[in-house]
């Protein structure tokens, strides 16, 4: 048999397994739904230009507006910034972008800010978490500055002098992460060996993106849940209260401020375990990020550091230990460490969605479960909002005008009654390690040239990553 026969007589062998009717139909089936997914998605993709809306640039399926961020090319924070200053030039109040086929809207409008940060009614923070407790519960535990005081005899008696030796010997990165955990412990009472893995696992679950984070936020019941690892963490808590019952403990720590808060109320033991151990996970990283941030720009700015140099020597001539009353005679340190925060805020990005499931949140804005972006990082960095955003100027906060205080430009440890608590301990901690530092050592880039600065793209939270090159120094 030649080749040209067999071509002939054989062809579409396949057919006779195949029913073709079967085979037609299905391919037609096949045909019609490819292009009633394509009306689908065009219908989707055009929800901003039939409402009016000015839009991000064109969406790619399925990644909708954030494709760059799902191949971790860039962060989300520095995405969103970037369409905060385009939104902005073209003075926009908001602008839509999509997250897959989810429309969702970035928030420039400071009167659309406050009433997404206020009314708790309406809608839901999903970054950062939302608090149980009330501001009048965290005034509480900022009252009992028993537990602050006692933490930085801790922190002078225990670490204080360490940390300068182990900088110049070991890996910076290692040594800054295992470091900030122990002094941690201290502040809040807690045993590294004992939380080392449950933190672990918390930190994973709450700051690591991925796929199933975005698809949540289109689909909120992908949620991740946490309850073998909240009955973990409350029965961590409720060993080291029965062991402090059973040996007449009388320590003065952050475990004890929340424990007496419980004791107090009316909250659960696990709603105090929560506030408690994700308060712990926040100083630890967002303290973390501050501090690498703080040496990269103390690093590049020869003057700042010398000024913090001198500030710190006359407080030691002048001051045997710190407590917590002469620490805030500090005043230099402590402007360049909110200026560091209002340059890097550890929470860059306010997620929010809509509780409202029956009417939109807005009267101009017609999605019932609306979901809304606000760049915190690009109010920061704002030429609005601060003068020279780009430039890291301390002195900025050591003017008569408190900056800090307008909650609608200065948000960079979030929203809610737990972000003044954020910001007395991670000020706090981070002013303790950068004296311990200072008061030995200095810090420059490692062959004299500063590294460009990149953001870890897998996290909810601003921090660098590890590849700028410090190195640190006797006077």
């Amino acid at each position: 048999m030649s080749l040209n026969s067999f071509c002939f007589t054989e062809q579409l062998t396949f057919l006779k397994y195949v029913n073709e009717y079967y085979l037609f139909y299905s391919i037609t089936l096949l045909t019609f739904a490819s292009l009633f997914a394509l009306v689908w998605i065009l219908q989707k993709y055009t929800y901003f230009e039939k409402i009016r809306l000015a839009r991000a640039s064109l969406p790619t399926f399925p990644y909708g507006n954030l494709k760059e961020v799902f191949k971790r090319e860039t962060s989300l924070h520095v995405y969103l910034w970037k369409y905060y200053n385009r939104f902005k030039r073209k003075s926009c109040k908001y602008g839509g972008m999509f997250v897959f086929v989810k429309p969702a809207l970035l928030i420039i409008d400071s009167a659309v800010s406050s009433k997404l940060n206020s009314d708790s009614e309406s809608f839901e923070h999903v970054v950062p978490r939302e608090s149980k407790l009330k501001r009048e519960d965290v005034k509480k535990i900022l009252q009992q500055t028993g537990s602050l005081n006692n933490y930085i005899r801790k922190f002078c008696y225990s670490t204080q002098g360490v940390l300068p030796e182990k900088l110049l010997k070991a890996d910076i990165s290692t040594t800054f992460k295992d470091f900030l955990l122990e002094a941690t412990c201290l502040a809040f009472g807690f045993k590294p060996l004992d939380v080392v893995d449950e933190i672990n696992e918390l930190l994973k679950q709450k700051y690591q993106t991925s796929y199933r984070f975005y698809l949540s936020l289109c689909i909120p019941w992908l949620r991740t849940k946490r309850d073998k690892l909240d009955n973990d963490l409350k029965e961590i808590l409720m060993d080291i209260v029965e062991s402090r019952k059973k040996n007449d403990s009388d320590e003065i720590d952050l475990i004890e401020s929340f424990i007496s808060l419980y004791n107090s109320s009316e909250f659960a033991i696990r709603d105090i375990s929560n506030e408690l151990f994700h308060c712990f996970a926040d100083t630890l990283t967002f303290s973390h990020s501050t501090l690498m941030m703080c040496l990269y720009e103390l690093a590049g700015n020869r003057e700042i550091q010398d000024e913090v140099l001198g500030e710190i020597r006359r407080f030691n001539k002048k001051n045997r230990n710190f407590d917590y009353e002469n620490i805030n005679e500090l005043t230099y340190l402590d402007a360049v460490v909110k200026e560091t925060l209002r340059k890097y805020p550890p929470i860059a990005t306010i997620i929010t969605c809509s509780k409202c499931k029956d009417k939109p949140s807005f009267d101009w804005y017609p999605d019932k479960n609306a979901l809304f972006f606000q760049s915190i990082l690009g109010v920061q960095r704002d030429p609005k909002n601060y003068t020279k955003p780009e430039a890291f100027e301390p002195d900025r906060f050591t003017e008569s005008r408190t900056l800090d205080k307008d909650k609608n430009v200065y948000l960079p440890l979030g929203i809610g009654p737990m972000s003044d608590l954020y910001v007395k301990l991670i000020t706090l901690q981070v002013k303790l390690v950068l004296a311990s530092i200072f008061s030995q050592l200095e810090v420059r880039f490692k062959g004299g040239t500063s590294s460009s600065l990149k953001y870890n793209p897998g996290l909810l939270y601003l921090c660098p990553n590890d590849d700028f090159q410090l190195e640190f120094s006797r006077f």
